[in-house]
């Protein structure tokens, strides 16, 4: 073979050789395969769960119940029941921060002596104002007056509001106070707190109730004390550090 030919044969051969490279790039490439799949998965992440948020005006405390406190206010209805009272169970009362957790609605008290209107209180409430009446008012009707009375007539008793110096909530706004206005009685002329003259029977009388309940509720004003209860007496059961009571 001469010179030529072997040119010949060997451009051959190196166009053989660029063309491999040009065949395998136009050949499609293979997906890659996945990835080992692993023994075990790792635990799922769990987050812990969110405290509820108690609702508006709602304490975790209030919702939880207390078997004490419950045998309590059982108690206390038994207790109406004996002194006699009538009275309704209401549900319990939720107002902006005011409310009563065992409400009654009582329109009657012992020995027939009607509650005019009537009035939606807490049970203490109603016990304690059932004792005023059985063991100050009625001796001392009797004793100054010669007479019963037949009726309680109440100007307030719930109501959400503050104190009259808006210092803070009364208790009023807890069923734990009522205003009392005055008593009608079976052979006489009403007694209304605060309209008779110093020197009048019904002024004694008025004050002889006044001073005997002071050792039933915590607080205790009337005519005097200040501006504002110059025509009713004001009766709560307001809790004060060392057992504290007002008595004006």
């Amino acid at each position: 073979m001469g010179p030529t030919g072997y040119w010949r044969t060997g451009l051959a051969g190196f166009a053989a050789l660029m063309a491999i490279p040009l065949a395998m790039a136009q050949q499609p490439l293979a997906p890659p395969l996945p990835p080992p799949r692993p023994d075990r998965l790792p635990p799922p992440v769990v987050s812990e769960p969110r405290a509820e948020k108690p609702l508006p005006n709602e304490t975790v405390a209030a919702r939880k119940s207390d078997p004490a406190k419950e045998r309590a206010e059982e108690a206390c209805l038994d207790r109406l029941k004996q002194l006699g009272l009538k009275f309704e169970r209401r549900p319990p009362v939720q107002e902006s921060s005011c409310g009563i957790e065992n409400p009654v609605l009582v329109s009657g008290l012992p020995n027939g002596v009607g509650v005019s209107p009537a009035s939606l209180m807490g049970c203490p409430a109603a016990e304690g104002i059932s004792r005023w009446l059985g063991e100050v008012v009625i001796p001392e009707a009797e004793r100054q007056l010669q007479s019963v009375p037949t009726k309680l007539l109440i100007g307030t008793s719930y109501q959400c509001r503050d104190q009259r110096n808006g210092e803070k909530l009364s208790e009023h706004a807890f069923g734990n106070g009522l205003d009392i206005m005055g008593l009608e009685f079976a052979k006489r002329a009403p007694v209304t707190i605060g309209k008779h003259a110093d020197n009048a029977p019904e002024a004694a009388f008025e004050m002889s109730i006044r001073k005997g309940a002071c050792p039933i509720f915590n607080t205790v004003l009337g005519p005097g004390s200040d501006a504002d209860h110059g025509d009713h007496l004001h009766l709560d059961l307001r809790q004060r550090k060392g057992d504290y009571r007002i008595c004006q």
